[in-house]
């Protein structure tokens, strides 16, 4: 009689990776995005806009800025789902080690906005400066979207230790 093997475990459910695959999607248009208006913009040497046409007529700055808007649309979508799959993740899995992980996770993203933001101060070069100011920017936003799963995986840890006080 054949036997059937036994269907392993999955680390991470479906739902969850489909969260994760669509995260890193929207940051992927967003990187898409940005080296699209980097390219757009290489020839120009300064980033005010002084076009002699009329404003009805659509330039390279109209277009860098629908590129740009579309990336920040994709940015913000990315941050959103990051925090949808933290949740999911932190609801669907029991890993002992996940809120000591989420915790120091999130500290570090924190930590790393509060620096990105006194060294975009520090600059003097607009590329730079604007760089960093994104870098602070994406930090903080997926600090900020990491406290619900942070929240959830805390309240899951103090029911578990009131459990086990109980009995």
């Amino acid at each position: 009689m054949p036997r059937s093997t036994p269907a392993r475990t999955r680390s991470v459910d479906r739902t969850t990776a489909a969260f994760a695959v669509l995260t890193l999607a929207a940051f992927g248009l967003a990187a898409t995005a940005r080296a699209a208006v980097e390219w757009a913009t290489a020839g120009l040497d300064s980033p005010a806009r002084y076009v002699s046409a009329p404003p009805s007529d659509w330039d390279v700055f109209d277009t860098a800025n629908a590129i740009a808007a579309f990336g920040a649309c994709s940015a913000g979508a990315g941050v959103l789902l990051f925090g949808a799959t933290l949740v999911l993740a932190v609801r669907r899995h029991r890993a002992p080690g996940l809120p000591v992980v989420l915790g120091f996770t999130t500290l570090a993203m924190v930590i790393g906005a509060v620096l990105a933001g006194f060294a975009a101060a520090g600059q003097a070069d607009y590329d730079a400066a604007a760089g960093l100011v994104i870098l602070r920017t994406a930090l903080a936003g997926l600090a900020a979207a990491s406290l619900p799963a942070l929240g959830l995986v805390a309240l899951r840890t103090r029911a578990a230790r009131a459990q086990r006080r109980v009995f």
